[in-house]
């Protein structure tokens, strides 16, 4: 038991720390560590991308890219605001508990410890479901759906290890305070559909599996709806054209129509097969999610921001305080969206089957598919001149790293 007991604390150790990693890609991967974090869990993205069993879980359900004007998607975005909401509360909760332990009261029952028995795993559920809503990965809601039920193991550890250094204090606790909500609906829920099996981590292990599944198809429903609001029109010559902020479609084709009104465009396009266009901001935030190639930044920019193009350049180099230092310009701004509309920029890109032959534009955010840039355009914003055209390399910023479509 002993053995068996020590085997099953590494497991949850190790899957914790496993979700760790996997959700804190999106901090880790603008930071100083990112070279060495994509070293070892990008491989692990890249197995999971090339085959098409697995592909599916490193695809987005949620957007991120693209931002589409549609009620329950900016509704669903508001909850990434639980992230730090859950951090904070996860704090408080941690002041009585602590408190506690030094003073050597006994059983904590102040603050939250009075209405529930675990407030900081709660919490830390509520800050992981916004994480998880900001960079909306399937392999990320996999490893979130695992956590919850980590946290009810490790839970449950805990009260077996309370009840044996204070049994009459902590099952009075146990019996007059609910586990992680009142009334404790998930537990009659559990007893009332499964409570005839036996023995009950046989249960419990139906119950993570019938909830991982349900969560994977309601993910694959939101994706779906995603990709039908997305702010995009299909040009006349049969190319999707995607805007990332939503814009009305004559704009868009006026934009399209005027890039390939130019000759050195046209010439460039030859021979790319190129079946969708993104229409972005010259320095949308994000580009680098479609390109290597850097933002356009106006002057205004730079001026607002001189530590931005040096960032650019050596993004990999500087340590912690640059990184903190634009963080910190950003965090100033995240109410508004910065962008330089002096220029609109066109990011042709191909998006092949495991074949390797272009897909029709109307399956071009199917699942398992590869993408690669293939021409960039800037325009002017006024008058639709091509200020210049890019042939792109292959890749986006980080690489072959899967990163989100839309």
């Amino acid at each position: 038991m002993a053995q068996a007991g020590k085997g099953g604390k590494l497991l949850v150790f190790w899957t914790v720390i496993a979700y760790c990693l996997i959700g804190v890609e999106i901090i880790v991967m603008i930071s100083p560590f990112a070279l060495y974090f994509y070293s070892v869990y990008g491989p692990v993205l890249q197995a999971l991308a090339s085959s098409p069993l697995t592909s599916w879980s490193t695809e987005f359900f949620l957007p991120h890219l693209v931002f589409p004007d549609d009620p329950l998607i900016r509704g669903i975005s508001l909850l990434q605001v639980l992230m730090i909401v859950g951090l904070l509360l996860f704090s408080l909760a941690a002041i009585p508990l602590y408190f506690g332990r030094f003073t050597g009261k006994g059983v904590v029952k102040r603050s939250f410890y009075g209405k529930i028995r675990h407030p900081q795993y709660l919490f830390l559920a509520i800050s992981g479901f916004g994480l998880m809503l900001y960079w909306p990965r399937f392999i990320i809601l996999i490893m979130y759906i695992t956590m919850l039920f980590v946290y009810y193991v490790l839970a449950r550890n805990e009260e077996w290890r309370m009840q044996r250094e204070q049994p009459e204090a902590y099952e009075q606790y146990m019996a007059s305070t609910p586990m992680f909500f009142p009334g404790e609906p998930g537990g009659r829920l559990y007893r009332f559909l499964f409570g005839w099996i036996q023995p009950k981590w046989l249960g419990i292990a139906a119950v993570y599996c019938l909830t991982l599944t349900l969560a994977v198809l309601l993910a694959m429903g939101l994706r779906s709806h995603t990709v039908r609001t997305l702010p995009m029109v299909t040009a006349p010559d049969s190319r999707l054209l995607v805007s990332v902020f939503p814009r009305p479609d004559q704009e868009i084709l006026a934009v399209y129509q005027a890039a390939l009104g130019s000759a050195q465009v046209r010439e460039a396009l030859q021979g790319q097969e190129a079946n969708v266009a993104y229409l972005l901001p010259g320095d949308f935030f994000l580009n680098a999610l479609l390109t290597e190639e850097d933002r356009r930044f106006s002057d205004h920019m730079i001026e607002r921001f001189p530590e931005i193009l040096e960032w650019h350049q050596h993004r990999f180099s500087g340590g912690l305080g640059k990184f903190f230092r634009i963080f910190y310009n950003y965090v100033r701004t995240w109410t508004s969206v910065e962008t330089d509309y002096e220029v609109e920029r066109l990011i042709f890109m191909r998006v092949d089957d495991s074949s390797g032959h272009p897909v029709p534009s109307a399956d071009v955010f199917k699942i398992g598919l590869q993408r690669r840039p293939v021409l960039l355009v800037d325009l002017e914003a006024s008058s639709h001149a091509v200020r210049s055209v890019v042939i792109t390399s292959d890749n986006h910023k980080w690489g072959l790293m899967p990163m989100p479509t839309f």
